[in-house]
């Protein structure tokens, strides 16, 4: 049975993506993120979760994508940090969590 999203609170920070189909270029170039930069992803205690056509196997869709296509990071309290349609989010991905303040103290050396 799917999953809320909400049940992530507190526990990760979540990068949702949503897109149409496998062939968008938002999906294949998220794909090329993430693998990039997985050490990036892990350190900072970020879960991807993919909504290809507004559905995932795993988790139920949230409101707020209604019908949209994008990129939306929501901290650890469950609210949005930032969206975007497309890819450049990636570009301010990391300095944004950065920023946070619960980042703050997690960080202790940077092992990637």
């Amino acid at each position: 049975m799917p999953k809320e999203i909400s049940d992530l609170n507190w526990e990760k920070r979540i990068l949702i993506i949503s897109y149409k189909k496998k062939s968008d270029e938002l999906f294949t170039k998220s794909i090329k993120f993430i693998s990039d930069y997985k050490c990036h992803i892990d350190d900072r205690n970020l879960e991807v979760i993919l909504f290809e056509n507004n559905k995932n196997k795993d988790f139920l869709t949230p409101k707020f994508i209604n019908e949209k296509y994008g990129i939306w990071l929501l901290g650890y309290d469950g609210e949005i940090k930032d969206y975007s349609l497309d890819e450049k989010i990636f570009v301010r991905l990391f300095n944004l969590i950065d920023s946070m303040p619960m980042r703050k103290n997690e960080i202790t050396n940077d092992s990637c």
